[in-house]
C-alpha cells in the first residue's frame, strides 16, 4: 500500500484566506504546496458554504479563521497579481444604511468612510451645530493620528480615549456611536487605536463584494486562489485535521494530520504556515516553544470573542419597502442600532445584490447577523433561548421595514456560528502577535489575529504574501 507520506516545500495548516494566498504565490513559484484542511472545503469561516443553490456566508461550522460579508481590498490586489489569480469583485456603491429601533427611522447614504459616519451620526443623533464641530475636531484627531500615536493608542479604550479629548457627554456619545455602527455592541471597551486605524484606512477607498462566476457570496474570494494552487500542482487535502506541527531542534520539520478514520498522514516540509488563531496554535505546538509575550498576547485575545446568531432566508423576489412600495436595491449593510444609547444590535443585507451566485437565477438571499461579544473573559455562549429572542426582535422588524416579506419566503432558517467568529479580536486594546516566532524557524503565523497594516480580510492577503515572502528566501 502506498504511504500517505508526503514531502513538500511548505504544509499549510487550514485553508484561510492567508493560507490559501501564500499557497498560490509559492505554487507559482515552483514550490511544492500541501494544505491540511479539517473541513470538507475550502476557505475556512471566511468563506461560505453552498444550501440548495443558496451561497451561505460564514463559512463552515468545522473551519478556521473570520467571516464577514464585505471586504476592503488593498493588500489583495498586489497580492492578486503576484499570484496571477483574478479576484472578481464588485464596489459597494451605498454601503451603509441605519435603522434606529424601535421607531424604525432610517438614515440613509451614509458610508464607512470618517466623513461618512460623521454626517450619520448627527443626521442620527440631530446634533447641535458646537456639537457637530466638536464631532469634526475630534474625529480630525483620529484620522490625523500618526503612527506612534495609532500605537500607544492602542492598548488604549476608547471610552478611556475620550475622556481625556472631550468633557462633552453628547460628543463622547456620537463617537461611540459611530463606532457601534462600524461594529462593536460595547464599543467603549474598544480599542482607540484600532479604531484610528479603521478610519485611516477607509477613508482611503470604498469595500467591495466577491462576484465570482463559479461560486457565490464570499467563497468568490477564496475559491480563486484554491484553483490556483490546484492548477500548478499544489494539493489542499480536505478532511485533514493538522494535529501537530513537527518542530524539532528549533525548526520546523513538517506537520501530521489525520482523517475521519483517525488515518495518520505526515507531511514533511521545511516551512508551515498556519493560519489558525494565534491561540488555537498551542494545539499543534507545545506552548512552551513560544515566547512568554507572545503566550499572554494569545490567551487575552482568545477573551476578546463573538459569535454570530441570525436568520438566513431564500426570497422568490426582492421585497418591497413599506415606505415606498418600491423592491429594496440597498446592496450594503443595514445595521440596526437601538434605544437612547444606540446600541448596536447586528445588521441584515441583501447578498443577491451584488453576488451573482449567492441566489439561485431568479432568486434572491437575505442573510441576518447579530454578532454577540462575550465580556469579562467568559468563554460561555449566551443561551439559544435568549439568542433567539433577539434574533425574533429582528426579523419582526424585516416585517415591519417590507411589506411583503413573507409572500417572498422560499425558505428560511436560524443561524448559529459558535465562536470564535467575526472580527472581535479585531477591536480588542491588545497589541497582536508577528508573522514569525522567535525560536521557531520555518514557521508563520498567517492569521487574522496578526498584528498587520491591514483591515479585517485584507489581514489574510497581507500576511499570506508577507509569508509567502519570506519562505521563498528561506527555501
Amino acid at each position: 500500500m502506498p504511504s500517505r507520506d508526503t514531502d513538500a516545500d511548505a504544509v499549510i495548516i487550514g485553508s484561510a484566506l492567508g493560507g490559501l494566498v501564500a499557497g498560490a504565490i509559492l505554487a507559482r513559484h515552483g514550490k511544492r504546496v500541501v494544505v491540511l484542511e479539517h473541513a470538507d472545503t475550502v476557505g475556512g469561516r471566511g468563506g461560505g458554504v453552498v444550501h440548495d443553490g443558496y451561497w451561505v456566508d460564514f463559512g463552515h461550522r468545522d473551519g478556521h479563521d473570520v467571516g464577514d460579508c464585505q471586504v476592503g481590498w488593498h493588500h489583495g490586489v498586489e497580492a492578486a497579481r503576484e499570484a496571477g489569480v483574478d479576484i472578481a469583485l464588485r464596489r459597494v456603491t451605498t454601503p451603509l444604511r441605519v435603522h434606529q429601533l424601535p421607531d424604525g427611522r432610517v438614515t440613509t447614504g451614509g458610508d464607512w468612510s470618517a466623513a461618512g459616519l460623521v454626517a450619520m451620526a448627527g443626521g442620527a443623533l440631530a446634533l447641535r451645530h458646537e456639537d457637530e464641530a466638536q464631532v469634526h475636531a475630534i474625529v480630525g484627531l483620529l484620522t490625523g493620528a500618526g503612527p506612534a500615536d495609532v500605537a500607544n493608542a492602542v492598548p488604549e479604550t476608547i471610552g478611556a480615549w475620550l475622556a481625556r479629548h472631550t468633557a462633552s457627554a453628547a460628543v463622547r456619545g456620537a463617537v461611540l456611536f459611530m463606532a457601534a455602527v462600524v461594529f462593536h455592541s460595547h464599543p467603549e471597551e474598544a480599542s482607540a487605536g484600532r479604531f484610528m486605524q479603521f478610519l485611516q484606512r477607509r477613508s482611503g477607498g470604498g469595500v467591495f463584494v466577491p462576484d465570482d462566476e463559479e461560486v457565490g457570496g464570499m467563497q468568490g474570494l477564496i475559491e480563486p486562489w484554491a484553483r490556483a494552487i490546484r492548477a500548478r500542482g499544489g494539493e489542499i487535502a480536505l478532511g485533514w485535521k493538522p494535529v501537530e506541527i513537527i518542530v524539532d531542534g528549533g525548526r520546523v520539520r513538517g506537520a501530521v494530520a489525520v482523517d475521519r478514520a483517525n488515518l495518520v498522514r505526515e507531511v514533511r516540509a521545511p516551512v508551515a504556515i498556519s493560519t489558525y488563531p494565534a491561540w488555537e496554535n498551542f494545539e499543534l505546538i507545545d506552548e512552551r516553544l513560544f515566547p512568554a509575550d507572545f503566550v499572554a498576547a494569545a490567551h487575552t485575545l482568545k477573551t476578546h470573542r463573538a459569535d454570530v446568531v441570525g436568520w438566513q432566508a431564500g426570497l422568490r423576489h426582492l421585497p418591497s419597502l413599506r415606505a415606498t412600495g418600491k423592491p429594496d436595491d440597498h446592496a450594503g449593510w443595514n445595521r440596526l442600532v437601538e434605544g437612547g444609547e444606540r446600541s448596536y444590535r447586528g445588521g441584515f443585507q441583501l447578498t443577491s445584490l451584488l453576488s451573482r451566485r449567492a441566489a439561485p437565477p431568479g432568486r434572491h438571499q437575505l442573510s441576518l447577523a447579530v454578532v454577540r461579544f462575550f465580556r469579562g473573559g467568559s468563554t460561555a455562549a449566551q443561551p439559544w433561548t435568549a439568542a433567539k429572542a433577539a434574533i425574533d426582535d429582528a426579523i419582526a422588524y424585516l416585517h415591519r421595514f417590507y411589506a411583503d416579506l413573507d409572500t417572498c419566503l422560499e425558505w428560511s432558517a436560524y443561524r448559529y456560528v459558535t465562536a470564535p467568529q467575526s472580527m472581535s479580536w479585531a477591536w480588542a486594546p491588545v497589541v497582536r502577535h508577528d508573522l514569525e516566532v522567535p525560536g521557531v524557524d520555518g514557521l508563520y503565523l498567517a492569521a487574522s489575529t496578526l498584528e498587520a497594516p491591514a483591515a479585517v480580510l485584507d489581514i489574510g492577503a497581507y500576511a499570506g504574501r508577507e509569508a509567502a515572502h519570506r519562505a521563498l528566501v528561506r527555501l
